[in-house]
């Protein structure tokens, strides 16, 4: 009942973080339950329609499905993952059927001529059910005739997930490290702070191209690499925390009693140095995701097909001058928009904490 005031407390204490909260929890539902939401279903958000190519946003078109393999039934992974194209997209601008016989206009104004059996299909009622649809781009399509919005939504999944396991293990290493190193002192804490601070000396985005270069490009390769950036100010202020907690009267009465160093750490000085590691972890997120978007743009992020955030940017900044600015923005405000709300959450835990610590 505490920590729901207390949450409560948080939420409400400043507007912008509440915004920012929204978005971050909006992000990650859509993140989760992507293929409920986006209107291209198979893997990737990869389905291409070069006949639509660059089209505007909103833009809807009236398509005929042909199929070229076996449709596989519907299935958990395929709920959360997408699954394979079974079918090829005809665009087309209206169509007849008489005695079973097909005739459609395509986009140049074509009129042709089929079957409907060419196309799996047995009857006009089956025809129209199983092979007729509407293809819809609220964002528009990029040049291989691919949705722009089931991509930006399966590539916020990417910088999203991405962002969490980096944290995470930066996290997990700056905490040990940090405990480790302020508890015990001596040579164990020369050389932990020397192994920060050569760390800590070497720029980020070189550190994360060696990682890279070193161990291949794909999704577990980053968030291993970013992890292994991040953690540096992590174990920094932890070490600081645990220098001034270790001298504490409870944890001198903790060792008396014969507690053990790991219970000693992660019971008793560990809850009392976590606050300004969540506000860490808050910005640390943010800058992972910078960090990954960066990586993507420059081609050594997440190989496509997988949509992310950078590389979607990457192939469509170009348009920005050649009029048609949205396909090469959109990509950019949403990267924007969620930096900008994860570091509206890191600054109200901040200032929340402050508050309480005075009040």
């Amino acid at each position: 009942m505490n920590a729901a005031r207390e949450i409560k407390s948080l939420l409400f204490f400043s507007k912008t973080g509440f915004f920012g909260f929204v978005i971050i929890l909006s992000a990650f539902l859509l993140s989760i339950f992507s293929f409920f939401i986006i209107p291209d279903k198979s893997i990737h958000g990869n389905h291409q329609i070069p006949e639509l190519a660059l089209s505007p946003v909103g833009y809807s078109s009236l398509i005929i499905k042909k199929s070229f393999s076996k449709k596989h039934p519907l299935n958990l992974q395929s709920l959360f993952f997408g699954q394979q194209s079974h079918y090829q997209s005809i665009p087309i601008k209206e169509y007849l059927i008489e005695n079973d016989k097909l005739s459609y206009v395509n986009l140049r104004g074509n009129t042709i001529l089929s079957d409907i059996s060419n196309f799996g299909a047995d009857s006009k009622a089956a025809f129209e059910s199983n092979c007729i649809s509407t293809v819809w781009f609220p964002f528009g399509s990029d040049r291989y005739g691919r949705d722009i919005f089931s991509r930006l939504i399966l590539g916020l999944r990417v910088s999203l997930f991405v962002g969490f396991f980096a944290v995470s293990l930066s996290v997990i290493l700056g905490i040990i490290i940090g405990l480790v190193a302020g508890y015990f002192g001596g040579w164990i804490d020369h050389i932990s702070v020397f192994f920060m601070n050569t760390v800590w000396s070497i720029p980020t985005i070189l550190l994360v191209f060696a990682v890279v270069l070193a161990l291949g490009r794909g999704v577990y390769v980053i968030f291993f690499a970013v992890g292994l950036t991040l953690w540096i100010d992590i174990a920094r202020v932890v070490r600081g925390q645990t220098l001034a907690i270790k001298n504490e009267t409870y944890i001198k009465a903790a060792e008396s009693l014969g507690y053990s160093y790991r219970r000693t750490l992660f019971h008793h000085i560990l809850p009392n140095a976590i606050a300004p590691v969540i506000v860490l972890a808050a910005a640390n997120f943010a800058i992972a995701i910078l960090i990954e978007a960066g990586l993507s743009y420059l081609g050594f992020g997440v190989k496509p097909p997988v949509p992310s955030l950078g590389n979607i940017l990457n192939e469509n900044y170009g348009y920005a001058l050649s009029g048609k600015l949205f396909i090469a923005v959109i990509p950019a405000i949403f990267i924007m928009i969620l930096v900008l709300s994860f570091n509206f959450v890191s600054y109200t835990i901040r200032d929340w904490m402050a508050y309480k610590k005075e009040a």
